[in-house]
């Protein structure tokens, strides 16, 4: 039989004959404890109506369900559950009449991907818009998970950065974004996106961190959203191209090569951007202090965020627009958003200090921790100097925001496009000019969580060029 839905329109699924073994409806507070409470109710209802085999899959389930509706609706939560005898079922609802758009996301990143979780593991999942009611996200959890599309629930449904209707005021301020780097903004946001839902987790357990979370996420909102249409029209116009040379397999979006975003603020949502800056600072001190499972940003994404931040409450105070300074800038060739040392544990640098070929070895700081004495002299430096500089150092400005966002995403979501991929790149040596070289980077884990990466480099031409420009870059 069909059953009407206690929170939704319609009926939900067929789920047997006779009524619920175990059934509960609870309003819930939208704060951070509210997964660690619905974990709860679903726990006991399973537990009364001897279902343990369930447990496991719907805490998940519901729990990354209620996360997003905590993270991005900003209201009231409902929470309806039926325990019948070949299914859970679980209703939950907010009251933001705004449906979730579609990440740009690619279907392995670790964050972005709620829906294609639930529909993974659950034996069907849905949304349903409610108007301006809000909405409701339905799920069923049985012995065996259904073979269900991810891609047509994408399409349907799935958690972005929202801009919350009652945060919109008619009052508005066009704020200009010169220069915007949108391939490093694209990098950054899936690492806010990360460690704010980390973020989260964390203040639900543990007291002593001031975060704003709501008004942060509609603050990144109002900057995410402007440049994925700013891109999208540029693409449909064809003025976009690669962030990296052709052949390169990192898959980073075409992107213009000069970009000045427009994006329009509240008059008074300055302290929006404010919020935003400190909630991603708190949550990046817990990152380097290793309480995270995710690790801190790169400096450059950290830069690139505070730089957004500082435009919009610079410009709401009257001042004019200053552009994206790029990551042509020294100080990233020295700065490290990380407190541990050097050197990685159970790792003996000889393999690369004393190779008779050219090699670097870095870590996921993306720091030097060793480079060989061909390499070095090729590229104009003494070894001892390089060791403790980022890799960026040697990195031709025209690629390095590439190498950035490409280097920021692979922490993110742990999907590698360059390990064991012969490239052919340049190389930037100290006076200025570059040497294309053959690339083959690979990955070794010395230990306690660490990443240690080593890339043999060859050069092809020995002989420097002084064009810093590469074809698609």
């Amino acid at each position: 039989m069909t059953r009407s839905s206690k929170l939704r329109q319609g009926p939900l699924v067929f789920v047997g004959d006779g009524p619920p073994l175990v059934e509960g409806q609870h309003d819930l507070e939208a704060d951070l404890a509210c997964p660690g409470v619905a974990r709860r109710l679903i726990r006991e209802a399973l537990f009364a109506a001897d279902r343990n085999e369930w447990v496991d899959t719907a805490t998940l389930v519901l729990s990354e369900v209620v996360t997003n509706a905590t993270l991005h609706a900003h209201t009231g939560i409902q929470l309806w559950f039926g325990v019948y005898p070949e299914q859970l079922c679980v209703e939950v609802r907010d009251f933001n009449p705004s449906l979730p758009a579609q990440r740009d996301y690619d279907l392995q990143a670790t964050t972005g991907r709620g829906m294609a979780l639930v529909s993974t593991i659950a034996k069907s999942c849905g949304v349903q818009s409610l108007g301006e009611d809000g909405k409701v996200v339905w799920f069923c959890v049985a012995d065996e998970p259904a073979e269900l599309d991810a891609d047509a629930l994408l399409a349907a449904w799935d958690i972005d950065e929202l801009l919350d209707p009652a945060t919109h005021t008619p009052d508005v301020v066009q704020v200009m974004l010169p220069a915007m780097p949108a391939t490093l903004w694209f990098s950054a946001r899936q690492h806010h996106d990360a460690i704010i839902r980390e973020l989260v987790l964390y203040l639900a357990e543990h007291d002593g961190v001031v975060a704003d979370v709501p008004a942060a996420d509609t603050a990144r909102a109002i900057v995410s959203t402007a440049l994925v249409a700013a891109v999208a029209e540029a693409h449909a116009a064809g003025r976009t191209e690669p962030a990296l040379p052709d052949g390169h397999p990192s898959p980073l979006p075409w992107v213009p090569k000069h970009l000045d975003l427009a994006i329009e603020v509240p008059a008074d949502g300055g302290p929006l951007f404010a919020a935003l800056q400190d909630t991603l600072d708190a949550a990046e001190r817990l990152a380097v202090e290793g309480k995270f499972l995710i690790r801190p940003a790169l400096p450059e994404i950290v830069a690139v965020r505070d730089w957004a931040c500082e435009q919009v409450i610079a410009q709401l105070a009257g001042n004019a627009p200053s552009p994206w300074p790029g990551t042509d800038q020294e100080r990233f060739e020295r700065e490290i958003n990380d407190r541990s040392e050097p050197d990685a544990p159970d790792w003996d640098p000889a393999v690369v200090t004393e190779a008779a070929t050219g090699a670097i070895a870095a870590d996921d700081a993306n720091r030097i921790l060793a480079i060989s004495k061909p390499l070095a002299t090729a590229l104009g430096w003494d070894p001892a100097e390089l060791v403790g500089r980022r890799v960026v150092t040697v990195i031709p400005p025209a690629l390095r925001e590439g190498h950035v966002a490409g280097f920021s995403r692979y922490l993110t979501t742990g999907e590698a496009h360059v390990l064991g991929v012969p490239l052919h790149l340049p190389v930037l040596r100290r006076d200025g000019t570059e040497i294309v070289c053959r690339f083959l980077v690979e990955q070794r884990q010395p230990g306690a969580g660490r990443s240690l990466y080593i890339a043999w480099i060859d050069p092809i031409d020995p002989q420097p060029t002084e064009d810093h420009t590469t074809d698609g870059a």
